[in-house]
């Protein structure tokens, strides 16, 4: 992947600056920016129903079986695999503490169906039967249909990590509910350069395009994620050994387009320069704490006092408008609740309907309730988009204003510490993209009491930083908000057809004619109470994750100003001034393509 040569060549001069400033949080950082490095791929994901042979068709790539199948649900945990003829077979549990295991064939299997409370995902890598698929990187789930609710969670989660998506259906058992639901759900929570590929397992022989069944799969598939999905029909093999090098070959191709592996390899530097930079600002602390080595650090940290004071009320505030926030969208969910119920008892009892007892039926399930649902839905996210909007520009407003406060505060009585403060104000404030990668820093760590910070490098995806801000109606959102918004509507989606599923089990009722209106009436209500249950349980737990955030970035800039600011470095503690400046130069190059600095070990 010659692609990726610089980004690599980069990394070694870059392990270099961060092990002489030898700070533990940097060093975790990079280790983990120095796994993508090192092995660069897109993350292909297989999803679909239990037992639909989203296991088999990676077997297929092997001249083994790696990964357990059968027609029971075996799949209970993310497992990854990774294509590499260069190494021995590893097989590995990565548990939730961000520590991984060796383990032997027997053990593996046996977590991949029950898979412990402490395990994050299990890790294959090996080599395949064609060299040409190495560096391929596939993850396996577990079937939708059964999971038990934090597995639900886990790839719920897992979802929008995702480059590419590969959708298997059985041709024998086509579409069922859960898949309906499921592939609603990720229509909503993907972004739009995601592309997702069906794989009909099980196909009779000679099964073309035109058939049928795939025709209305595919539809249905189409419909539910909006959008036109490349479809691959895999034959049924007695022997089990599935011919896919069709869509393997496929997936290889779009994988390693170059506008992809361009796209990557840009991300990779970004996680570089957020590195550098962080770098960058530890050794400007260092050459100011050298040259205001005789002020006391008292009065240093009373110049940023004012601006630090700020932090607390900016939190407060933050929690008042998260708290109002949620407490105004719970009263608009029962609102909506009792509306959606009234309109649909006035339509079931609208006697014109009396004679077209099945056309009311189907328009209830498929049509005017969902309609309603998602009308209201409508109306809570773009309530709560407004208000967040309006709280964050409230937050820009007060942080600008105490911002260049400070900047002038500084500049004035220690000017040498101008530098430091840019840097940190930059990383939280000023530059989009690096405020996504120090979150996604933030929510990697795994904090241990009493020892050093501990990233779990396999814990997610580390995605292209370009989307960390997203067009919306109101201008820019952070994508935070936008992930916020997309999955209460998937959510209010799945629900309300999970729970008017249950027409299909009482269609007796309507051959009924005194009974008929009161059995679909008793129906609707329980979904409708179901349906608001389900989305006020998503606002909650969404509204405090993205509460949290806001949080956190503002807790990380105070806390950053007030450490830089207050205490003597005790990284660089013995490297003088004039080797300061030579490693700031070696970062400047490498972030800005200076002259080649030569850097000695």
């Amino acid at each position: 992947m010659d692609i990726f040569k610089s980004c690599v060549d980069r990394q070694k001069r870059i392990d270099k600056v961060v092990d002489i400033i030898g700070n533990d949080d940097i060093i975790a950082k990079n280790l983990l920016i120095k796994e993508r490095i090192i092995n660069p791929a897109h993350y292909v994901v297989m999803l679909g129903e239990t037992s639909s042979g989203k296991s088999a068709l990676i077997n297929s790539l092997f001249d083994k079986k790696i990964l357990v199948e059968s027609v029971k649900p075996t799949t209970g945990v993310v497992t990854e695999v990774v294509i590499n003829s260069e190494t021995d077979e590893i097989l590995s549990a990565v548990n939730k503490d961000a520590n991984t295991e060796i383990i032997d064939k027997d053990k593996f299997d046996v977590l991949t169906v029950k898979p412990g409370e402490r395990l994050n995902r299990l890790k294959y890598v090996g080599a395949c039967k064609d060299n040409k698929y190495n560096g391929m990187r596939l993850f396996d789930t577990p079937g939708y249909g059964s999971l038990i609710s934090e597995h639900e969670e886990v790839l719920k989660d897992f979802i929008p990590e995702s480059d590419f998506i590969i959708y298997v259906v059985s041709y024998r058992v086509g579409l069922g509910d859960d898949d309906f639901q499921f592939l609603k759900y990720v229509g909503e929570i993907i972004n739009d350069n995601v592309e997702v590929v069906l794989a009909i397992n099980m196909c009779p022989s000679d099964v073309q395009e035109d058939n049928k069944r795939i025709c209305e799969i595919k539809k249905s598939v189409n419909e539910c994620i909006h959008k036109d999905v490349k479809a691959f029909f895999i034959e049924s093999n007695s022997e089990k050994n599935p011919e896919t090098s069709e869509l393997w070959d496929y997936i290889h191709e779009k994988v390693n387009d170059y506008s992809k592996k361009e796209e990557l390899s840009q991300t990779l530097k970004n996680y570089q320069d957020f590195i550098l930079g962080e770098c960058d600002i530890k050794i400007n602390s260092k050459i100011a704490d050298i040259k205001c080595e005789k002020e006391n650090v008292e009065e240093r940290i009373n110049i940023i006092k004012e601006f630090l004071d700020k932090k607390e009320i900016i939190l407060e505030t933050i929690d008042e408008a998260f708290s109002r926030i949620k407490v105004k969208s719970i009263k608009l969910i029962d609102k909506s609740d009792i509306k959606i119920k009234e309109l649909i008892t006035e339509y079931i009892n609208d006697e014109s309907k009396w004679s077209m007892k099945e056309e009311t039926f189907a328009l209830m399930q498929h049509y005017y309730v969902p309609k309603l649902t998602n009308e209201e839905t409508e109306n809570l996210t773009t309530y709560i988009e407004d208000e967040i909007i309006s709280l964050d520009r409230l937050l820009d407003n007060v942080l600008n204003t105490e911002i260049t406060k400070l900047e002038n505060k500084v500049r004035i009585n220690t000017p040498s510490y101008t530098k430091v403060m840019e840097g940190i104000i930059e990383k939280h404030i000023g530059d989009t993209i690096k405020q996504a990668m120090g979150e996604m820093f933030r929510r990697t760590v795994r904090k241990r009491p009493g020892k050093i910070k501990k990233y779990n490098i396999y814990s997610r995806n580390l995605k292209k930083l370009t989307n960390a801000f997203e067009k919306s109606s109101v201008g820019e959102i952070n994508n935070n908000l936008n992930n916020l918004l997309k999955t209460v509507k998937a959510t209010s989606l799945k629900g309300i057809t999970e729970y008017l599923n249950v027409f299909t089990d009482s269609i007796f009722f309507l051959h009924d004619s005194l009974t008929w209106q009161t059995k679909i009436n008793e129906i609707s209500m329980e979904a409708i109470d179901n349906w608001a249950n389900d989305v006020e349980r998503a606002i909650r737990k969404y509204l405090d994750e993205l509460r949290d955030t806001n949080k956190d970035e503002i807790s990380s800039l105070f806390d950053e100003l007030s450490e830089e600011f207050s205490t003597n470095e005790k990284e660089l503690e013995k490297t003088s001034s004039e080797e300061l400046i030579r490693y700031k130069k070696e970062i400047e190059f490498l972030l800005h393509k200076c002259l080649i600095i030569s850097f000695k070990k």
